[in-house]
């Protein structure tokens, strides 16, 4: 739902901490030696900095070139991109990576919500002097299915749980749309529209409209809101709609701006004291701060 803001000299930092990182058990070789070794030969010679640092785009040629080939349970593929723990089922190539990518998403990467779905906070807290975190780390494109792109920078994806582990559709494959891609529009082209169904027009309670995401001139994304579930899933957030609906018909224009004389703010501070409106580039550091902005919109107050 949200594009994931990156900065300049993350791929660098991202790809030295992996692939510098060395191999106990393979006499203290790199992990970047091992794959030029071993490795890259099975996933038609791209580079390790293609595979672990290229954009999304990259990662789809590097998927579309091998295939499918590599998605059996136990594998040189799921070895060596060992992401989880060691498993009893297979001898890991090395030790698992989990542990590490969480740590450099919590300082390299602001996250604040899920950036799928907006719904929930998914933030670092301190507990006992340790920085732990909220977010799971989903693989756009799966590695149980393609292995090789398992730590793929481009491919993961600070979520929620619910995204993550309930919802999300692995049947369903984000070849077009990721909030990884420099190309994800989704908060530009798909919008929460309210529809009233109350026959007299009138907003009262919850049952007197839905919310539904609506795309414009066209239908990218109708894939991506199936796969989380989001129409259904916000349904019962319908709550935040009709309080803003209340609070509107309490503050209108001439209100709004008597209010913004009184305080001393501008209207623009004045509607986000009221209504939670948050600019653009603020919208993953709220939940629902989507949801608000749109139905902002429909309200006349940006």
């Amino acid at each position: 739902m949200l594009k994931i803001k990156y900065s300049p000299n993350l791929k660098d930092n991202y790809y030295k901490s992996i692939a510098n990182r060395e191999m106990s058990n393979f006499k203290n070789r790199t992990f970047e030696s091992y794959y030029n070794s071993y490795i890259k030969r099975h996933l038609k010679n791209y580079s390790l900095e293609d595979v672990l640092c290229g954009d999304f785009e990259k990662l789809k040629e590097i998927k579309n070139a091998v295939g499918t080939k590599y998605s059996s349970k136990t594998n040189i593929m799921k070895q060596f991109f060992n992401y989880d723990k060691k498993s009893s089922s297979f001898n890991a190539k090395t030790s698992y990576f989990q542990g590490k990518i969480s740590e450099f998403f919590q300082e390299n990467i602001e996250v604040h919500t899920c950036y799928y779905c907006n719904i929930d906070f998914i933030n670092t807290f301190k507990k006992a002097k340790e920085t732990k975190n909220a977010f799971t780390l989903d693989h756009v494109f799966e590695k149980a299915t393609y292995p090789f792109l398992a730590l793929s920078l481009y491919n993961l994806v600070p979520s929620c749980y619910t995204c993550n582990s309930k919802v999300k559709d692995s049947k369903i494959e984000f070849n077009d749309f990721s909030p990884t891609s420099e190309s994800f529009d989704f908060n530009e082209k798909v919008k929460f529209k309210s529809f009233i169904t109350n026959e007299s027009l009138q907003v009262e309670e919850e049952n007197d409209f839905f919310i539904k995401l609506i795309e414009s001139y066209d239908n990218k994304y109708d894939k991506y809101i199936e796969s989380l579930n989001l129409n259904n899933r916000y349904d019962y957030h319908k709550y935040k709609v009709l309080e803003m609906v209340n609070k509107r018909k309490k503050y209108p224009d001439s209100r709004i701006q008597e209010l913004a004389v009184l305080t001393g703010q501008s209207e623009e501070e004045v509607k986000q004291d009221l209504f939670g409106v948050y600019l653009s580039e603020d919208l993953h550091k709220r939940p629902l701060s989507k949801l608000i902005q749109d139905i902002s919109e429909e309200l006349k107050l940006i």
